[in-house]
């Protein structure tokens, strides 16, 4: 009978796909626990199927098409092959596909590997929120020592065209603009209420109301840690801010070069908290082999140092040149100065030489070869970045 309403074995013309017929280790490892609905391709034999497995001990539902071999798998991981249980894969949920795939959330989206309750509202992320607190007073203390020390501030903190400005909140600096969104809450009796209190980005609790991010934000959240391995080229691109933050260490290690461009200033800051310094150097800039080359192109160099300051060179000369003056002078009021052709020593007091041997002859001359440093900027390459909203390029 190929009816659709008869109810033996048939139904419109395919056998049902599962059956317990099999029991067993030595079969298809189940007792009749299968059930579902299976369809079959026109033409093919390709397949869709939802899959519901009440196997005791080992729940589990899938919904799978052999297009791309695409399926998602929830409870009980297990190979299915047709009415065959196969091997143990795992507990929890798979979504895998042959193809392309893409989770898209128009008004945010959390992932996470905390633990949720079920009774919790969906948009709960206490753990996520918790730590971008920590990350904004870790932000806050080393940018007011930044200023202490009289090194660039943190733009993430301070804000970034204009103080305690950025592009997702126009009143407040980034990191506190992401706090503010990730903590916000609605009302959840309506959704075009909480659409509407969503912009408001209020963090004020009440009855009745649920947690939904301020803007469309992207988390990506984990107790233990996140790992970022990409087997060629890891890219990160943001319009504004990119902020990198630790509790503790950070580590970059190139195999290749490394390069560190900035189309404002740089600032580097170490020991910058009380006990910070655990090392012989708090600030070490070594280059293990080939020369260690630092400029100034446009502006002076200051080396100060609030101990000794030291210059060495082990195995050749040590050589300082200037265009114009070179002088060595103490707070004591003592002075060597070079200029042009002569030489200057001025001192309050005495002047004492202890030599083997003392010789004045006549004047000699030995130039010194200056850097040439490029005397101007790439205009048309400044206005190219600009028209392309790069946001390095800046226009006066």
């Amino acid at each position: 009978d190929a009816r659709p309403s008869a109810q033996a074995n048939l139904a419109g013309g395919h056998a049902p796909a599962w059956h317990a017929a099999g029991g067993g280790d030595d079969g298809h490892r189940h007792p009749g626990a299968l059930w579902g609905v299976q369809s079959k391709e026109w033409g093919g034999s390709g397949h869709s199927r939802l899959l519901f497995d009440d196997s005791d001990q080992q729940l589990r539902v899938q919904l799978a098409t052999t297009q791309a071999h695409t399926q998602l798998s929830l409870g009980h991981l297990i190979h299915q092959a047709d009415n065959y249980r196969g091997s143990f894969r795992g507990e929890g949920f798979e979504l895998r596909s042959d193809a392309w795939g893409a989770i898209r959330g128009q008004r945010g989206l959390w992932l996470s590997s905390y633990g949720h309750a079920g009774t919790a509202p969906a948009g709960e992320a206490p753990q996520p929120v918790a730590l971008l607190k920590q990350l904004q007073t870790l932000g806050k203390t080393f940018s007011q020592a930044a200023g202490t020390h009289l090194t660039t501030r943190l733009a993430a903190h301070e804000g970034v065209a204009q103080p305690n400005t950025s592009r997702l909140v126009a009143d407040q600096a980034p990191l506190q603009a992401l706090l503010t969104s990730a903590s916000t809450t609605v009302p959840g009796d309506s959704y075009d209420r909480a659409q509407e209190a969503a912009a408001e980005r209020s963090a004020a609790p009440g009855e009745g109301k649920v947690p939904h991010s301020g803007d469309a934000l992207l988390g990506l959240a984990a107790p233990a840690g996140i790992g970022l391995v990409a087997g060629q080229g890891l890219t990160w691109s943001v319009g504004e801010t990119l902020t990198l933050a630790s509790g503790q260490h950070s580590e970059a290690a190139v195999a290749g070069n490394a390069r560190l461009h900035s189309g404002q200033s740089l600032g580097l800051l170490a020991a910058a908290v009380e006990g910070g310094q655990s090392e012989a150097n708090s600030l070490s800039v070594v280059s293990g082999e080939g020369e260690l080359d630092i400029q100034a192109q446009s502006d002076a160099i200051r080396v100060q140092s609030q101990g000794a300051l030291k210059m060495v060179s082990a195995s050749a000369q040590l050589e300082l040149a200037a265009g114009k003056t070179i002088r060595l002078a103490t707070a004591g009021g003592a002075s060597i100065t070079i200029e042009g052709g002569n030489i200057s020593v001025a001192c309050p007091g005495s002047i004492t030489v202890h030599a083997g041997r003392k010789s004045f002859v006549g004047p000699a001359q030995q130039s010194v070869p200056l850097p040439l440093f490029p005397q101007s900027v790439c205009v048309e390459c400044m206005l190219k970045a600009a028209r392309a909203g790069a946001p390095f390029a800046v226009l006066q």
